[in-house]
């Protein structure tokens, strides 16, 4: 059509080029790969090379020092809460088993508890926060922020921040919007950590913020001691060259960390007080609380919190729960004392668990089993509910001295009858089984020589050469045992069944030799 210019013409005119990347780009993203695997320690240490003045050129030098600097520091941003919490990083817990404490020791001072008072402050520090978030900022772009943060400037920020605080916190009226504040923010935190039922802060938690921030110099880059000696060294110079209320703070919170009931009482006999009792019996409740709601787990199908055990056996957390009720007269709690109704209900709602359910449902678990299913997996909680019983009653505490009904007894010796008849390939492993979890439950099962089915699976089980586990082992030897005296009682007449097993015995280097 006239008029209408030839786009295609002049397509085909123009010269098309190619875009050049920029070298500095190239080699910039060469060096980010070549730096990709090293770990933080490596990327230090070449950033360390780097400033030194180790490449040519200047440039270079600059840029990847940047990059070594964006790499080490990450995605960090949120430096004046960093600078803040920082106070409480020799006294914070980062595990979460105690935040789900139907009665949290005192001393407890969580991550996302300090993370939720610095949102609650913030406010109150808007422009101070200000100034330090730009300042860090600034000094992060040229130097690693771990540099950064071990700064002198950092330390007069960090000084400065702990004073407004503390005149915040003391000021008249804000309490309790502050704590309102605090605790709407600890809600998306805590969801966000997958935690729910945990308790709100208090004003007494408020109250211990105040006394730690009054006290956090004292502390301030400490690095929690491991051994019993080095925590009572710790703390006994804390206390001597700063405070009592600080070096008990300090205590509290190695005893929140480590849940050690020896290290506890250490600390009590070196620095007595009413602290670290209220610290035991907290850890008393907490203990049997774990061990209640893992048997309400495995027994019961009321899932536990995940946190709340962190992936611990029944059994340890039964030598805990213990271990702390034995530690309490070390701490001057007695039966009938102050402190004990505590005690004696967290223990009682364990007792009373295990009598009124646990035991039921194994019970029927017991009196159901087949010649179909196996049971292996009861011998293990029956022998765990007969070994937390004894524990009782060696501290005077009342518990059943066998809780498995006759019947059950009786229905055991019943299905070892029934698997030998049955011909079964794995008899003789699921008859030992059986005889397990007989014995744990306080019914032995009577072996004897003139069950000729027994004598020729233990007979059939030794021919063939295989490996046998030690309940196998067990039962056999038991069978031998019982068909050697049956041959010294007849000695003149023994069936051929009896007299094959302990030629297959002996063959085995089972019994005593023939006379």
């Amino acid at each position: 059509m006239a008029g209408r210019p030839n786009r295609s013409a002049s397509l085909q005119t123009a010269p098309l080029r190619a875009v050049e990347p920029d070298p500095a780009a190239v080699s910039l993203d060469k060096v980010k790969a070549i730096l990709a695997p090293l770990d933080r320690a490596q990327k230090s240490k070449l950033f360390e090379l780097v400033q030194a003045g180790h490449l040519e050129d200047d440039q270079m030098t600059v840029e990847v020092g940047r990059l070594i600097v964006a790499m080490l520091n990450g995605p960090r941003t949120e430096h004046a809460r960093r600078i803040w919490t920082g106070w409480f990083d020799p006294v914070m817990l980062r595990t979460d088993q105690l935040m789900l404490a139907e009665s949290r020791p005192p001393g407890c001072m969580h991550v996302v508890d300090a993370s939720a008072w610095w949102f609650a402050l913030l406010p109150h520090l808007r422009e101070l926060a200000g100034r330090v978030q730009s300042d860090i900022a600034a000094r992060a772009s040229e130097h690693p922020l771990d540099r950064v943060l071990a700064s002198t400037a950092a330390a007069d920020w960090a000084e400065e921040l702990r004073i407004r605080s503390l005149a915040v916190l003391r000021q008249r009226g804000v309490a309790g919007p502050l704590l309102a504040t605090a605790n709407s923010e600890r809600l998306t935190l805590l969801r966000k950590r997958g935690l729910a039922g945990v308790a709100p802060l208090s004003m007494g938690d408020l109250a211990m913020l105040d006394s730690m921030l009054e006290h956090a110099p004292l502390w301030k880059g400490a690095v929690r001691p491991r051994e019993t000696i080095g925590i009572l060294h710790a703390v006994s110079e804390m206390a001597e060259h700063g405070s009592p209320d600080g070096a008990m703070h300090y205590a509290l919170a190695l005893i929140n960390g480590s849940r050690d009931p020896d290290q506890a009482l250490a600390l009590h006999g070196m620095s007595p007080g009413p602290a670290l009792v209220e610290a035991a019996v907290g850890h008393v409740q907490f203990g049997w609380q774990c061990l209640r709601q893992k048997l309400e787990d495995l027994h019961l199908g009321r899932p536990a919190p995940p946190q709340l055990t962190a992936g611990e056996t029944v059994d340890r957390l039964q030598e805990r729960a213990f271990r702390w009720y034995d530690a309490l007269q070390g701490f001057g709690v007695e039966r009938g004392g102050r402190n004990w109704a505590a005690v004696s209900a967290a223990v009682g709602r364990v007792t009373g668990l295990v009598e009124g359910e646990v035991v039921p449902v194994l019970s029927h678990r017991l009196l159901t089993l087949n010649a179909s299913t196996s049971a292996r997996p009861l011998i293990d909680p029956v022998r765990f509910i007969n070994g937390f019983n004894h524990r009782l009653r060696r501290r005077g505490i009342a518990a059943s001295t066998n809780p498995w009904l006759t019947a059950i007894g009786e229905h055991l010796a019943a299905l070892f009858r029934q698997i030998g008849a049955y011909g079964r390939e794995d008899a003789l492993s699921a008859m030992a089984d059986l005889c397990e979890l007989a014995e744990e439950a306080g019914y032995p099962i009577e072996v004897t020589a003139i069950d000729k089915t027994l004598l020729g699976i233990a007979e059939r089980a030794l021919r063939d050469g295989r490996e046998l586990n030690t309940g196998e082992s067990r039962l056999i030897e038991r069978v031998v045992t019982v068909a050697t005296e049956e041959r010294r009682r007849c000695r003149w007449w023994v069936s051929g069944e009896l007299v094959s097993l302990l030629d297959a015995a002996q063959q085995r280097g089972i019994g005593p030799a023939p006379q």
